[in-house]
């Protein structure tokens, strides 16, 4: 019979199968040996060689079944193979050879204190049978020879049982650390599309504060314009019309800027200072509203990304100024430190209330939030100070690496 089944636990390594084989081949062998000698002693010859077919065929019909069979079916097989062993050694002797292969059946299909009491009384068996059979040999030799073929055999099957529990383990543990690496690689799985998920996330993000700062402001402008014009007269209106094809111009240029995922036209066109300026020299133009830019420390080019964020709010704080603030003046100061670069935006408009700042449905109160998103990732601030009446100041600071440039 082959290892009971265990749950949890398949197959066998290759030291076990090899055990199990000598077990099956040491047990034909001393069969076929006892049934020579037995028929060459003569001794009630038919019933002998039918006790050994009968042997055989039931030692057979276990080979056959063993495959899945159930713990229970491999011990009432092997109490059979032992009763039919029984039988057949009072009929001749010389069949004691065969308990030496029933030890090892015995010690592997049944529990231990049940195989310990079946191995003692065929132990029993040999000793008696030797005994009465009388034909040569000490009585001691008869009675030493088989219980020390029995301590053996207890040994062995100790050894086996032990290589099986082993082997078992040693599967069970590779079982385990199967089903580690599937929820390992299953996880990281799940990581990389919650990474995929948060990317497309920022990249939302991104593009909705570049769309704010770009697109949704220049339409404004382009709204604000219209309204002029049609509140004015015919002399305004050419001129007015001519600033909405300006910003109409400069809102598709921003467009494709966002679209290709470039540095804006106008820092491709010039420094970040000069961008500065020419967005002052928009607002004034349009608006009328003073305005002046100052540069503090010796300018320098900056990360691409850093200047990206500087005119991007810039363009949110100008387009607010325009929108909301009602100022007369506005002045823009870059300043160039060493570690740093900051951006300021002063304006003696109405002021407003800065804990006060909900995103509307039309999409005002927007930009606030979109500077300081857009300055999380460069581990700026964005610091706004205003009170009702008293105009606005916002300031936007990004720390530099050492020696960065764009």
């Amino acid at each position: 019979m082959s290892t009971p089944h265990r749950p949890g636990v398949t197959g066998s390594s290759p030291v076990i199968r090899s055990m199990q084989l000598a077990m099956h081949v040491l047990f034909v062998l001393l069969l076929a040996v006892g049934t020579v000698r037995a028929v060459q002693v003569g001794d009630h010859l038919p019933w002998v060689v039918l006790a050994c077919a009968a042997i055989a065929l039931w030692y057979a019909v276990g080979l056959v079944a063993a495959p899945g069979a159930r713990p229970l079916v491999g011990r009432v097989w092997v109490l059979g193979l032992v009763g039919l062993w029984g039988v057949a050694v009072l009929l001749s002797a010389e069949l004691s050879w065969v308990a030496f292969a029933l030890f090892f059946l015995v010690l592997h299909l049944l529990p231990r204190v049940p195989a310990l009491l079946v191995v003692a009384a065929i132990t029993v068996v040999v000793i008696a049978v030797q005994l009465a059979d009388g034909d040569g040999g000490s009585a001691a030799a008869r009675v030493i020879g088989p219980s020390f073929g029995a301590l053996v055999a207890i040994g062995v099957a100790w050894v086996y049982s032990r290589l099986r529990d082993e082997s078992e383990e040693r599967r069970r543990l590779v079982h385990e650390l199967t089903v580690a690496r599937d929820d390992l690689l299953s996880t990281y799985d799940e990581l990389a599309v919650a990474q995929r998920q948060a990317g497309v996330l920022a990249e939302r993000s991104r593009l909705a504060r570049d769309i704010h700062d770009t697109l949704a402001q220049g339409f404004s402008s382009i709204v604000l314009l219209s309204r002029a014009g049609l509140a004015g007269d015919a002399v305004r209106l050419r001129g007015l019309i001519e600033q909405i094809e300006r910003t109409a111009a400069t809102g598709l240029a921003d467009a494709r800027t966002v679209v290709q995922a470039l540095t804006p036209d106008e820092l491709e066109e010039a420094p970040l200072p000069a961008a500065l300026g020419r967005l002052l020299d928009r607002l004034h133009e349009q608006t009328g509203i003073r305005t002046d830019l100052v540069i503090d420390g010796e300018p320098r080019a900056l990360p691409t990304a850093v200047e990206v964020a500087l005119l991007r709010i810039a363009q949110g704080a100008l387009a607010n100024v325009r929108q909301h603030a009602a100022a007369d003046r506005v002045t823009l100061t870059i300043t160039y430190q060493d570690d740093a670069a900051q951006l300021d935006v002063v304006d003696d408009g109405r002021g407003f209330d800065p804990a006060d700042t909900p995103i509307r449905s039309n999409g005002s109160g927007f930009g606030l939030r979109a500077m300081r998103e857009r300055l999380t990732g460069l581990s700026g601030t964005l610091a706004v100070e205003s009170t009702p009446g008293d105009g606005t100041a916002v300031a936007a600071s990004v720390p530099l690496g050492t020696g960065a440039t764009a």
